[in-house]
């Protein structure tokens, strides 16, 4: 079927203009079943939206096979911000019904899309885009030039100090102007110019010993920002800061440990350095440390340790914790099952947008288990952990707003996405 629609539309365009004008008309028809709590109202409001989701995929359509020829692959943001800025609703026509024994309504959506500007909105995107892929190749060539450059100054200096030299200067190929441009940009949020002036102030730094530039750098590669990203030279950076104390560095040490990256997975060493970072406060270590007792990772599994790790954690604000204590509390593992407690946790890490805890909090509201069942609240959360998640969790959230979605009624479903906008607008408070 789409193939079809695509020669379809691919026709309209090598035919000559004499037979098609420069307008294309698409039409959508969509039939809903009233519900018996569904009014007439619902029922239009329903179909309308649905016949212009199918009239939006109809021009997406289009869009792609007209960008084909341009040598261009538009994102599905892109595609649909085009669809929606090329098309005109002329008119409606309805039809009420009835089928299965209920009452039905049809509906028709008539729609003209404007295809000089479909090419117009694609060679300005086409533009836009080439130009900014220009601009970060020159700035990944600057960047990858200038940790070349420190490279050579960290050998020389090595060369120097074993010799009994002073260290070398870092190599100077940057004005005052420049320096004072770079200042301003990253003044102002310009990341690619706070990495750049984070590599030219911090790896000096770093290789006369300074602990806040190693992390520093460590975080950079770990990152992957402004550098290639290498788990192997972010851990010799982060190890280097650590043995002289700096305690953020060494809860990324444990964490590189436990996950195998750059260096072996060793969940000993791993347990070892989050202690040590725990010992100085980090809350996000003490997690860590947690999520070991937790798993029987390194150490016996033991949940009455993890709760201890976390409660210490979650009380210093560590979103990770608050979940994981929420889901102590909901599968009763080393604690009494308790779901209003564990719906407590989850709100305090959901505020921190933490997608998981939003998820469950959706699954709390959905089921009614220590909230009352309220579908408009089990919508919110969901969607509110689909634009929050990646990756399956956020396929999960998806499949259970619409699963959730199928028992409310349009004037529901607004209401839903009236309240995700207040708790997001409001920082979760009261949500």
């Amino acid at each position: 079927m789409r193939a079809c629609s695509v020669i379809i539309l691919l026709a309209a365009l090598v035919l000559p203009p004499v037979v098609f004008a420069e307008t294309q008309t698409i039409t959508a028809t969509h039939t809903y079943i009233l519900g018996a709590h569904d009014s007439k109202d619902d029922a239009r409001q329903r179909c309308v939206l649905e016949a212009k989701r199918k009239i939006l995929e109809q021009v997406g359509i289009y869009i792609e096979s007209a960008a084909e020829g341009k040598n261009f692959d538009p994102t599905k943001e892109m595609i649909t911000s085009i669809a929606a800025a090329v098309m005109q609703v002329k008119a409606t026509k309805e039809k009420v019904g009835s089928q299965q024994g209920h009452k039905s309504l049809t509906l028709r959506l008539t729609a003209q899309v404007d295809l000089a500007e479909v090419r117009k909105q694609l060679a300005a995107r086409q533009l836009d885009v080439g130009m900014r892929e220009d601009v970060a190749a020159a700035q990944k060539e600057r960047l990858k030039h200038l940790e070349a450059q420190f490279v050579a100054m960290l050998k020389q200096q090595q060369g120097g100090q074993s010799s009994g030299h002073a260290p070398a200067s870092p190599p100077n190929d940057i004005s005052i102007d420049d320096v004072q441009r770079l200042h301003e940009r990253a003044a102002r949020g310009d990341a690619s110019a706070q990495v750049e002036l984070g590599l030219r102030y911090g790896v000096g730094d770093a290789a006369q010993g300074v602990a806040q530039a190693q992390f520093n750098l460590g975080m950079l590669y770990r990152d992957g920002q402004g550098v290639s990203q290498d788990y192997a030279k972010a851990g010799r950076w982060y190890e280097q800061a650590a043995a002289q104390g700096h305690a953020e560095a060494q809860g990324k040490l444990g964490m590189l440990y436990r996950d195998g990256q750059g260096v072996p997975q060793d969940y000993t060493k791993a347990r070892q350095w989050f202690e040590k970072a725990v010992a100085q406060g980090v809350a996000q270590a003490q997690s860590n440390l947690g999520l070991l007792y937790y798993r029987g990772q390194g150490v016996p599994q033991d949940d009455a340790m993890a709760r201890q790790c976390f409660e210490k954690a979650a009380a210093q604000g560590d979103a990770t914790a608050q979940y994981m204590l929420g889901s102590l509390y909901y599968r009763g593992d080393g604690v009494p099952q308790d779901d209003a407690t564990a719906r407590q946790w989850f709100e305090q890490a959901a505020a921190q947008d933490d997608a998981t805890a939003q998820y469950m909090l959706g699954s709390l509201y959905y089921r009614g288990n220590g909230v009352p069942q309220d579908d408009r609240r089990a919508y919110m959360w969901f969607s509110l952990a689909a634009a929050h998640a990646t990756g399956e969790l956020q396929k999960m959230s998806v499949d259970n707003r619409d699963k959730v979605v199928r028992a409310m009624t349009p004037a529901q479903i607004a209401e839903a996405e009236r309240l995700a906008q207040q708790c997001q607008a409001q920082q979760f408070k009261g949500c």
